[in-house]
């Protein structure tokens, strides 16, 4: 008799089947995940770099001093929260973004933006905006190093074919005092906080304890942060489980000025 456990069972074995040979398998949900960094106590003036005053072609600029920037309601900007967890399914909606290119521009004597996340496989467009030259020196590790040298408004393309562990800096041999970062990543679940201090990063995977990472270029990573539901630790990470078709809100996170001024 062909009962109805029976029809369950056969239902189960073909979407098995149908997942192997599609190689489609999705989730049961995506979450997303946000929050804002606010620091705690007074924000430090951000001065101009005095090297570049001295430089013929950049000393009409006020290159600003990057290293530590707060807005003026306190939020902290460019703090790269990103997922730690390895391996993690991928939503369906980022598969069109993958071959959307990316730039990283030399202009006013910087770089915009200061921090760039990038996937492994995406081209990233390298250019100079300025009427000098530039060079972009990006100190890979599992990537080929590249260092492109930009005569006045060129462009070079550049792709990294592998995710890369920790930070990436990128620096102009020309103009010393000038840095970025990027982030190769293999998955694209990585954000960077803008002037207000806030981030979003959607269609995390859901139902899933996933780790967590707090990174700032004058802190590295951000360790015992607070944040609504926890604390980071040591190595400036935490864990969390997101519902399918919903945000966490880790509210918001005051980071003491000790934590980001090393």
């Amino acid at each position: 008799m062909f009962t109805s456990m029976n029809r369950i069972k056969l239902q189960v074995a073909a979407a098995v089947v149908l997942c192997a040979a599609s190689n489609v398998c999705v989730a049961a949900g995506w979450g997303t995940l946000k929050g804002k960094f606010v620091l705690e106590g007074k924000a430090p003036a951000q001065g101009a770099i005095a090297a570049a005053k001295k430089d013929a072609n950049c000393a009409m600029v006020n290159v600003p001093d990057e290293s530590i920037v707060v807005g003026n309601n306190g939020g902290i900007e460019n703090i790269v929260v990103m997922l730690k967890t390895k391996n993690v399914e991928v939503a369906p909606g980022y598969k069109a973004a993958e071959k959307n290119k990316v730039t990283l521009d030399n202009t006013k004597c910087r770089f915009e933006p200061h921090c760039l996340i990038v996937r492994a496989g995406q081209t990233v467009e390298v250019k100079n905006s300025d009427p000098f030259s530039h060079n972009t020196n990006i100190a890979s590790i599992n990537n080929p190093a590249s260092n492109n040298l930009l005569p006045a408004n060129a462009a070079a393309p550049v792709v990294f074919k592998q995710g890369e562990d920790i930070p990436t800096k990128v620096g102009c041999n020309i103009h010393p005092w000038m840095g970025a970062w990027m982030f190769i990543r293999k998955d694209p679940y990585a954000a960077v906080t803008n002037k207000e201090g806030e981030f979003e990063i959607k269609d995390l995977p859901a139902d899933k304890e996933l780790e967590i990472l707090f990174w700032h270029e004058s802190g590295g990573n951000l360790s015992n942060i607070k944040y609504k539901g926890g604390t980071t630790d040591k190595k400036g990470r935490f864990k969390v489980t997101l519902k399918p078709a919903s945000e966490t809100d880790l509210g918001e996170i005051k980071v003491p000025l000790s934590s980001i001024k090393k």
